[in-house]
């Protein structure tokens, strides 16, 4: 008995001194739960015992044991479990492709950069190609731990896979603490990086397991797990929703690459930036509050109360809102647009005449497609930049969606007291639609079975339950809750405690809001005061570079002559096998992805992206047991990888060459 009170000592005091300089926040989660205990705030429900050679959980209201059974026979049992099969228990982080040859062909025909998968189809089609019909993991370089319990698994699975990467679930915090007695997570940290996920809320765990995901993407293709019956199966869920929602897997870097060249254009043809200094927050401003205006189900919903109470506010519409504003004969103080696509000209094409929004002020950001800022009046239009850093002083919003980045906005341009509609960001109840009926995207949805249980999970039309604004819960997709945690992280970082923001939606609840019916609200009549807000727009913007601006632009060049200089290098390296190569590749990767370029070089961001994607396609070809002819591959492989980024850099380098002559 001493020896195993030496040897819970030994872990917990480990562990403990490990998580405080490593997991600052769990160690915090710990530090207060003991202070509960001690000060009577807290009634411990478990007790750690040792009977019969092996250590189990003693849960005192039910007199009801964790294991009850040897926890050592459960740990044996996980572990025989594992295996190298792609059978079950495994997310897949990509996109499945077969690819033809007449695709190969047709792609290859195709002007570059018109589609993403022109760059991509040669080595998938290799690489499918190629691979052993029945395929088998060489290695389980990602794990994941749902459920803790007392970790006895943790360790004995740990010791068959040796993995890199695990991420470790568990939601109940004391039964946490007490794993620390018994199962040594110093020790696993010394061959692999640990990520905690204990006690936390969705929009934490969400950030978690985005940070795993981003830790050693290249092993993202197959990441399997272990799910310990005792714990929840709503992590699993969110964690197919983190899987869907990667931003490599949205955004493509064909789009980013020629999305962010577009402000040049701008820029050389003396359009105004907004400025960081511009402020809607003074005498005149914070008088009348602002009503951001989306295009979700409740905008329909409440369509008598707006059009009752428009002069109420400063009117601050998405581009998709206009056609359903313009039959109400609601006039827009401000339109903002995000949509940098060609389709995005439908949301303009659908008003019976832009007279509508003739003395409206644009908020677009710089991306947007020149047929569409075409359709404007240039004195009314000011860009905003959206992951680029052409213009020093320029206001850079970054969001997923139109509203979040809107809402984003309107928080750091200090508006006082902001009211939403139509952000729902979740289905409508009854209808089961997304939108408002006249969106361009609208889709009706219907719940189906636990996300957890399907196989694959869809980024658009999948539903599960996150906390109502004005009901207990709300259904939502995934493409609505990477919105969702965008605004709820705006509010965190953006909003100051003089400024209330009232969420008026049958929707998703966001942090730091006051959820509020519309019928509930008693509104005064103020001024028109856009005239007022259009002169500060025009007090606070810029056109063109400056001399430091335009030494930036050639400093991007210098840099993207640098990355192709790295590329070439590295396609030139003897490379004996495998082993050799994936090591250079994420050599590679960590340069291009330093956080000095991905902060200060648009080129950077496009390649990280390009090679997120891909990566993951060439790390599980040479993880696949039974390969033949490895160093004939790598040959092959790197070619193809190599050429696909020399073309994205030849291309940006024209680009920025076209500009400076």
């Amino acid at each position: 008995m001493e020896d195993i009170n030496t040897i819970i000592t030994k872990n917990f005091n480990e562990n403990i001194s490990y998580i405080e300089q490593n997991h600052p926040q769990l160690f915090s989660k710990l530090v207060a739960l003991d202070n509960a205990v001690q000060h009577s705030n807290y009634q411990e429900k478990y007790e750690l015992v040792y009977e019969n050679g092996y250590f189990d959980v003693l849960e005192k209201k039910t007199n009801s044991y964790l294991y009850s059974k040897d926890s050592r026979i459960h740990a044996s049992l996980a572990q025989e479990s594992i295996d190298y099969t792609l059978d079950e228990n495994l997310f897949e982080g990509f996109h499945k492709h077969n690819i033809s040859l007449d695709d190969l062909k047709r792609y290859e025909d195709e002007k570059p950069f018109v589609h993403h998968m022109s760059g991509y189809a040669p080595t998938i089609h290799y690489t499918n190609s190629k691979s052993p019909k029945q395929k088998e993991l060489k290695s389980i370089n990602k794990f994941i731990f749902f459920g803790v319990g007392l970790g006895l698994h943790v360790t004995s699975i740990h010791k068959k896979i040796k993995s890199s990467v695990y991420l470790i679930v568990e939601d109940d915090l004391e039964l946490f603490r007490l794993s620390l007695f018994v199962t040594n997570y110093k020790e696993i940290s010394l061959d692999a990086t640990l990520f905690f996920c204990v006690f936390e809320d969705d929009n934490q765990f969400f950030t978690t397991a985005t940070n795993f995901l981003k830790t050693k993407h290249y092993y993202n293709h197959y990441i399997k797990y272990f799910h310990i019956l005792s714990h929840s199966e709503e992590k699993i869920e969110q964690f197919h929703v983190a899987v869907t929602s990667q931003s490599h897997l949205l955004f493509f870097y064909n789009h980013l690459l020629t999305q962010y060249l577009t402000p040049l254009e701008y820029i050389f043809y003396d359009y105004r930036f907004l400025n960081s200094s511009l402020s809607l927050s003074d005498k005149l401003t914070d008088e009348k509050p602002f009503l951001l205006i989306a295009a979700g189900p409740s905008l329909q919903k409440n369509m008598e109360w707006l059009k009752k109470n428009r002069n109420h506010f400063v009117i601050v519409a998405l581009s998709a809102t206009l056609s359903i504003l313009e039959k109400e004969k609601i006039v827009p103080d401000i339109i903002t647009h995000l949509d940098a696509f060609d389709a995005a000209k439908a949301h303009f094409e659908k008003l019976n005449s832009l007279e509508f929004i003739k003395d409206s002020i644009y908020m677009f950001t710089a991306r947007t497609p020149k047929e569409v800022v075409s359709m404007f009046d240039k004195k009314r239009l000011f860009f905003f930049e959206t992951g680029t850093q052409y213009k020093k002083l320029s206001l850079k919003p970054s969001a997923p969606c139109v509203g979040s980045l809107t809402y984003q906005l309107l928080l750091r341009l200090n508006v006082k007291n902001l009211y939403l509609l139509g952000l729902d960001l979740a289905i409508d109840s009854k209808t089961g639609k997304t939108h408002s009926d006249t969106h361009e995207y609208v889709q009706t949805l219907t719940m189906p079975e636990s996300s957890a249980q399907k196989q694959t999970m869809s980024f658009k039309d999948s539903l599960f339950y996150v906390a109502g604004n004005l009901t207990d819960k709300v259904a939502t997709t995934p493409n609505f809750k990477i919105s969702i945690d965008a605004i709820n992280q705006a509010t965190n970082i953006l909003k100051k405690e003089t400024q209330s923001v009232f969420n008026l939606n049958d929707g998703a609840k966001f942090l730091g809001t006051i959820s509020k019916k519309p019928s509930d609200m008693t509104l005064k009549s103020t001024q028109d005061i856009r005239a007022h807000i259009y002169d500060l727009c025009l007090e606070n913007s810029s056109s063109r570079l400056d001399e430091n601006e335009i030494k930036n632009l050639y400093k991007k060049l210098s840099h993207a002559k640098q990355m192709q200089n790295i590329i070439t290098s590295h396609n030139q390296k003897e490379k004996p096998d495998a082993k050799r190569y994936l090591r250079e590749l994420e050599e590679l990767c960590l340069t291009i992805s330093s956080s000095e370029n991905i902060n200060n070089y648009e080129l950077a961001r496009v390649l990280d992206t390009c090679s997120q994607y891909i990566l993951t396609y060439i790390f599980d070809f040479f993880n696949t047991v039974g390969l033949e002819n490895e160093k004939e591959h790598i040959e092959n492989i790197d070619n193809m990888l190599v050429s696909h980024m020399l073309k994205i850099i030849d291309f940006y380098k024209n680009a920025l060459d076209s500009r400076l002559e």
